[in-house]
C-alpha cells in the first residue's frame, strides 16, 4: 500500500499520461494513477491537469483502501470518436465506491457524432456511477455523448450540481441524465440542452429531487420509460420543481411502454415550471412507441398521486395538456392546479386539453387551457367521493 498523507495528489501525467493527441489512448495511464491513488492509505486526489487528453475506455473500481480518493478534472478528456473502440456499456465509469467527490471544472467530451446516425445496441454512456454509496459530481462540462451524457444506476444519497451539459437538438438518444434502480438522488443547478431528455427517471428511482434545471433543445423532463423490460421495480417520491423548459419536444411528461409488465409509478410532483415554446407541454403517455415495432396491448404500469402545480409558459402544439392513460390501469389522482398555458401564436392560435382513462378528483378552475371537449364524452372516469385512495405497493 502507497502511504499517501494529507492532500496527497495522484496526477496521471506522472503515470506517463500526457496531452496534444499522442498517445492517442491514456487509459493505462490513468488506470495506473487511479490504483495507486484507490490503494492508498487515504485523503488522496485522483488529479487530470489542465491540458486535453485522449482516452479510450476506463472503469475506476472500488472498494479503496482508506477512502476513496477525490477526482480532480480540470483538463479535457476526448473520447475515441469511432464508435467501435468502446466495448463496454460506458466510457468512464465509476463503480463500487463510497463517499465518492468528482469535480474540477473540466470537460468530458464523447466525441459523438458518428454514432448518432448508425442502427447500434452498443452506445456507451459518457460517465457512469454504478453502485455509489454518497457522492458529489459538481462543476463539470460534459458535451457530445455517443448515448446518455450521464448515468446513475444502482446507488444512492448522490448530489449532482452546476453540471452544463450539450448536444445538438438533434443528436439521438443523447439524455443529459438518467437515473435508474437508485434512491435519494437530487439534481440542482443544471443546464442541459441534448437531442434526448434533459432528465430521464427510470425504473426504481425513488426519493428524486429535480431542481433548478434549465432545459433546451430535446426532449424534456421525463419520468420513464417505464415497462420495457420484466421486473422493474416501481418508481416513487418524485419532485421536479422550479426549472426552465425551452423549444423541447415535450415539456413534463411521464411515458410508459404498452404491453408492460405490471408496475407502478407515484407521489410525483411537477411544480413551479416555466415552459416556453414547447411541444406537448403536460403529457402522460401510456402508449409510448418511439419506433414501430411496438405492442398494441395496454400499459400495465399504474400511476398515481401526480400533481402538476403552477406551470405557466407556451405551447406550439394544439393540445397543451394531454393525459392519455391506461385502459387496463386508469390513472388515479391527477392533480392539476394553477395551470397556465397559452398558445404560442405564431404556431398555433387556440390551444386545448385532451384527458383519457383517468380518474380525477374535480377540475379547479385554475387550468388553463380548459379541457377539449372530449373530456367529458371519453374514457374520463369521475372520482367518487367514496373512493378510497388508492394505495400503491411499497417500492
Amino acid at each position: 500500500m502507497a502511504k499517501a498523507t494529507l492532500g496527497d495528489v495522484f496526477d496521471v501525467t506522472k503515470y506517463s499520461a500526457s496531452t496534444g493527441g499522442s498517445p492517442s489512448d491514456n487509459s493505462k495511464a490513468f488506470l495506473n494513477a487511479w490504483k495507486a491513488a484507490c490503494d492508498s492509505d487515504g485523503n488522496a486526489t485522483f488529479l487530470v491537469p489542465k491540458g486535453t487528453f485522449q482516452l479510450g475506455q476506463v472503469k475506476f473500481v472500488g472498494p479503496c483502501s482508506s477512502g476513496t480518493p477525490r477526482v480532480q478534472f480540470s483538463g479535457e478528456l476526448h473520447a475515441p470518436a469511432n464508435l467501435e473502440s468502446i466495448s463496454d456499456e460506458a466510457w468512464i465509469d465509476f463503480e463500487d465506491l463510497n463517499g465518492l467527490v468528482v469535480a474540477g471544472g473540466g470537460v468530458i467530451h464523447g466525441q459523438g457524432a458518428d454514432a448518432w446516425s448508425k442502427d447500434s445496441d452498443n452506445k456507451p454512456v459518457s460517465l457512469r456511477f454504478m453502485k455509489i454509496t454518497t457522492g458529489t459530481i459538481s462543476d463539470l462540462t460534459l458535451k457530445d455523448s455517443k448515448f446518455f451524457h450521464i448515468s446513475i444506476h444502482q446507488s444512492q444519497s448522490i448530489t449532482i450540481d452546476r453540471l452544463k451539459i450539450s448536444a445538438p437538438g438533434d443528436s439521438k438518444n443523447t439524455d443529459g441524465i438518467h437515473i435508474s434502480a437508485s434512491n435519494n438522488i437530487t439534481l440542482t443547478s443544471l443546464n442541459i440542452g441534448t437531442g434526448d431528455d434533459c432528465v430521464s427517471i427510470g425504473q426504481g428511482s425513488v426519493n428524486i429531487t429535480v431542481s433548478d434545471v434549465m432545459c433546451g433543445p430535446g426532449h424534456g423532463l421525463s419520468i420513464g420509460s417505464l415497462g420495457k423490460d420484466k421486473d422493474e421495480e416501481n418508481v416513487a417520491h418524485v419532485t421536479v420543481k422550479n426549472c426552465s423548459v425551452t423549444g423541447t419536444t415535450n415539456g413534463l411528461r411521464i411515458k410508459t411502454w404498452g404491453g408492460s409488465p405490471p408496475s407502478e409509478a407515484f407521489n410525483i410532483r411537477f411544480e413551479d415550471i416555466f415552459l416556453s415554446n414547447v411541444s406537448n407541454p403536460i403529457i402522460i403517455d401510456q402508449a409510448y412507441c418511439p419506433g414501430d415495432d411496438c405492442s398494441k396491448e395496454p400499459s400495465q404500469v399504474k400511476i398515481s398521486d401526480v400533481t402538476f402545480k403552477n406551470i405557466h409558459g407556451t405551447s406550439n402544439t394544439p393540445v397543451a395538456v394531454e393525459l392519455q392513460c391506461s385502459e387496463a390501469v386508469p390513472c388515479k389522482n391527477i392533480n392539476l392546479d394553477q395551470i397556465n398555458l397559452q398558445p404560442l401564436t405564431s404556431i398555433v392560435s387556440n390551444i386545448s386539453s385532451v384527458c383519457s382513462n383517468v380518474l380525477v378528483p374535480p377540475l379547479p378552475s385554475t387550468i388553463i387551457p380548459k379541457p377539449h371537449p372530449a373530456y367529458s364524452t371519453r374514457s374520463h372516469f369521475p372520482l367518487p367521493t367514496s373512493a378510497p385512495k388508492p394505495k400503491p405497493k411499497p417500492a
